[in-house]
């Protein structure tokens, strides 16, 4: 029997962050909640089943044209990369279930509930209660870690190899014997066949693991844990030499990441160069994890952009904070979470990986578990039952929830502009098509019209498929010159639909700002071409949203 001064010391251990709420039925009925609606944000929006956007058109058309020994010799159509595995894993489900967006989405759907399910023992094994459920709130609520659940490109894979990385570390880490020193080595070798970034977590980890048995004169277990790091670094190897070296980046789109600040300055010779880091951790606390209170711009003011700007310095405090508890306790938990940023940077100084947007969702996990410990560290200052201490959780958790809850209630504002709805335009002129009409597809939108041609079959008796001939002409005379033919081709016909992303204005391999004269007339993509078909005919029909537009000319001549 419990003494007064016992129960008084278990009573505080139960209202302590650093104890497991998680084997407590109240904290498993909240994480289990959080669990569910992570889940069913994904599955919601999978059956939605969206349009495809531009970068998912890209690649798609490789993985419905093209066969298994063909997306293993790049290069892909557009210029695309992904990992061999995902690749084939992709294609697999399109030979199985179809062509059409839910068959592509499939395999990306798989791996971003399976990130959430291997991410709960993770999170168990690096924190506590307040940790655990912020850092499974965040990444089960945040918009861009759910968009990329649905998205037909790698990115969701790459996070989901991250978190399978960590777990193999809990699995393995100080098993020394042959076996598992080899079954470790045999699941890492596998997910580098899945996911680019994975070299960044693996290899931050045996660096990690090899300078903690290196301070500690533990030599038997260094010599040991060559067996599995080896086995990561032959196949690497092996891959990039047979695949990922193909796709290695041209100098365009060096260039374009590097005019969006996707590089760090290295090194750093001025204040603008130290702003670049403030600048990126800003950028990665928005996209990927989605914890910033972005209120809508038509409504921003100075109040909410000072909520922002503070939750931006409560979130790198935490992450700070999360940091130190990490070294104090376990310097080498902190070395295999902290080395794979670091590694992530001196690639992105070295222009060889940029730390940019989309890029970044393979850290998410990561950046996770240090500002989730940085909550327990904080909460645990509070008095053991203040409700303060879920303050800071609350706070973190609150804005991704109402984001993600939002998008659900209003699906066309789920991934902003990568919701354009380029197949219901499409099916718009499908419907209403007539005899004499022609549809001119501007150059960029033909890569989303080739792709629903031959998912959906959607054909018209008369079209054209425009060229982009702007880097070709000196001048605007000259580009409509060089057009004539297929002006000409248009005028022939009754009436003519002219359907255009109104975003998109460079071109694979086109750098930004080039050539001036046509960025210097063309305020939106497609304006010249509107005002050519203006002069042609009477705009009789419009249909557009923010990214695209589909207009209907009565031709003069006809």
């Amino acid at each position: 029997m419990n003494t007064p001064n016992q129960h008084a010391m278990l009573q505080s251990e139960v209202n302590s962050p650093y104890l497991d709420f998680s084997k407590t039925s109240v904290w498993r009925i909240i994480l289990g909640l959080i669990f569910c609606i992570g889940i069913l944000f994904r599955l919601f929006h999978y059956f939605n089943n969206r349009s495809l956007w531009i970068d998912e058109a890209y690649l798609s058309i490789s993985l419905i044209k093209m066969g298994f020994v063909e997306l293993a010799t790049p290069p892909l159509e557009y210029e695309q990369k992904a990992p061999i595995g995902f690749l084939w894993s992709v294609k697999a489900m399109v030979l199985l279930f179809g062509k059409k967006e839910m068959a592509l989405r499939l395999f990306p759907l798989l791996c971003g509930l399976a990130a959430l399910f291997v991410f709960l023992p993770v999170a168990r094994y690096f924190l506590k209660s307040v940790g655990i459920l912020t850092a499974l709130g965040i990444i089960c609520f945040a918009p861009p870690l759910v968009y990329h659940a649905v998205e037909i490109k790698q990115y969701g894979s790459e996070m989901l190899a991250t978190i399978l990385c960590l777990y193999l570390y809990i699995r393995y880490q100080g098993k020394m014997d042959f076996g598992n020193l080899l079954a470790w080595g045999f699941w890492g070798a596998l997910i580098l066949w899945f996911s680019y970034s994975a070299i960044f977590i693996l290899a931050g980890m045996a660096f990690g693991i090899c300078l903690v048995y290196l301070f500690r004169k533990e030599w038997k277990n260094l010599f040991s844990s060559v067996i599995p790091f080896s086995m990561w670094l032959f196949s690497f190897a092996v891959n990039f030499f047979l695949f990922t070296y193909k796709h290695a980046d041209s100098e365009w789109l060096t260039t374009w990441f590097n005019m969006r600040g996707g590089f760090m300055p290295f090194p750093p010779t001025s204040l603008s160069d130290i702003k670049w880091f403030f600048q990126a951790i800003y950028r990665f606390l928005d996209f990927p994890l989605g914890i910033l209170w972005n209120f809508d711009p038509t409504h921003s003011s100075i109040f909410t952009t000072l909520i922002k700007a503070g939750m931006a310095f409560v979130a790198l405090i935490l992450w700070c904070l999360g940091m130190f508890a990490f070294f104090r306790e376990d310097k080498k938990v902190f070395w295999i979470l902290f080395l794979p940023i670091l590694l992530a940077l001196v690639a992105s100084g070295l222009q060889l990986y940029p730390f940019y947007e989309r890029l970044l969702v393979f850290l998410a996990p990561l950046v996770i578990l240090f500002i989730a410990r940085g909550c327990m560290l904080v909460s645990g200052l509070f008095p053991a039952k203040s409700l303060l201490q879920y303050l800071l959780p609350v706070l973190l958790i609150i804005w991704p929830f109402f984001t993600s809850a939002n998008q659900v209630i209003n699906p066309h504002l789920f991934g902003g502009k990568k919701n354009a709805a380029e197949r219901d335009a499409l099916f718009y002129i499908k419907d209403r098509y007539k005899e004499g009409d022609v549809v001119y597809i501007y150059w960029n939108f033909l890569h989303t019209y080739l792709y629903y041609k031959d998912a959906y079959g959607i054909t018209f008796a008369k079209t054209i498929e425009g060229s982009d001939k702007k880097l070709q002409a000196a001048n605007a005379a000259d580009f409509f010159a060089k057009m004539k033919p297929e002006f000409d081709a248009v005028a022939a016909n009754k009436r003519v639909w002219f359907i255009h992303n109104r975003m998109l204005k460079l071109n694979i391999g086109d750098f930004d700002e080039q050539p001036a004269w046509y960025f210097a007339r063309e305020k939106e993509a497609g304006t010249m071409f509107e005002n050519k078909f203006s002069t042609m005919g009477k705009l009789i029909d419009v249909y557009q949203n923010p990214y695209l537009r589909v207009s209907l000319y009565n031709l003069k001549s006809q």
